[in-house]
């Protein structure tokens, strides 16, 4: 049925032009902070095994996803937040195949096609080397991800996360002055300026487009794991000249976790700062001194199911993350 535009008038067309496009801008927001996961099902001696049942489980919320196997033998999966996964394949006449863990980043495009063997009875069989076999062909962006490893265990002052980006031989610490209340990454990439920069949070914007400065984040235990990306990103990362900084935070998980931290920096175990002097103003004489500055930051978080969600078929929706 086709609607005449004189129904709406011009503010009606309008309004449903800009919900088209946030339609489109929410959907292509939300393939920034995923992963995808692709490859063929073959058999023994190489060839494709149509109708193979696939299935990805999130080992920390035990959600799946299943997908058939195509005429070619290939199957994917889109979207899938990253994390650690088991994979099962199943297909008649095959013994069952099972790989206990896949780790899928932020951004990753990986390739993984299980070969599966002639079934002599009830079996499976468990692959346990599967991260070599775990390759992205696809992808052309020069990127690096920043995992939960390095965030928790690396030493970083005032606990800006961002900061390890200067892990890659490609970044540098920018000194460009802050715009009022509007401060940058404070990374450049490729010698371009820290407001080339685009950050996103979970797949959103953290950019201020009145003057390219950065809006407040996350808490560093809020944070899963970050991507890097310095040159040749897709073009849902158009808005950057210099370099790329993707966030991920956690989700939660069917188990609670949580942890107590605490960091210090003492005015009596810091050194003093070498140019840090005063003058007698009986001599005029200049003289060393420490200028006193403690820092103390502590927090707890904790993680778990949201409480108000409920299992089906003993698969999780919603989990929640606290800190402070």
């Amino acid at each position: 049925m086709r609607l005449p535009i004189e129904k709406f008038g011009l503010t009606g067309v309008v309004t449903l032009a800009l919900l088209a496009v946030l339609a489109w801008a929410g959907t292509a927001g939300a393939q920034v902070n995923t992963a995808e996961l692709s490859g063929t099902v073959l058999d023994p001696q190489g060839a494709a095994v149509p109708g193979a049942k696939v299935v990805v489980r999130n080992l920390a919320t035990g959600i799946t996803r299943t997908a058939d196997s195509n005429a070619d033998g290939g199957y994917r999966f889109v979207a899938l937040p990253p994390g650690r996964y088991e994979l099962r394949v199943t297909a008649t006449g095959f013994a069952t195949l099972q790989v206990p863990e896949l780790v899928l980043t932020i951004g990753q495009s990986a390739n993984y096609s299980p070969t599966l063997v002639i079934a002599t009875g009830t079996e499976t069989v468990h692959v346990e080397d599967s991260a070599a076999a775990l390759i992205e062909v696809q992808r052309t962006a020069v990127a690096e991800t920043v995992d939960t490893r390095r965030i928790t265990n690396l030493p970083i002052n005032g606990r800006n996360y961002v900061n390890f980006t200067l892990l890659t031989s490609q970044s540098q610490r920018d000194s460009a002055p802050s715009i009022g209340a509007a401060p940058t990454s404070g990374i450049n990439f490729g010698g371009q300026r820290a407001r080339s920069n685009q950050v996103s949070v979970d797949g959103a914007d953290a950019v201020d487009n009145s003057v390219n400065g950065i809006r407040a984040t996350v808490s560093q235990e809020a944070v899963q794991e970050f991507q890097l990306i310095i040159s040749n990103y897709m073009p849902e990362f158009g808005r950057a000249t210099g370099g790329v900084i993707n966030i991920v935070t956690k989700g939660g998980s069917n188990d609670v976790h949580g942890n107590v931290f605490g960091y210090l920096r003492h005015k009596s175990i810091q050194a003093r700062n070498p140019f840090s002097v005063e003058v007698d103003p009986s001599t005029g004489a200049t003289q060393a001194v420490k200028q006193p500055y403690t820092r103390v930051q502590a927090g707890a978080t904790i993680e778990a199911r949201a409480i108000t969600n409920q299992d089906i078929d003993g698969q999780v929706f919603g989990n929640i993350v606290i800190t402070g």
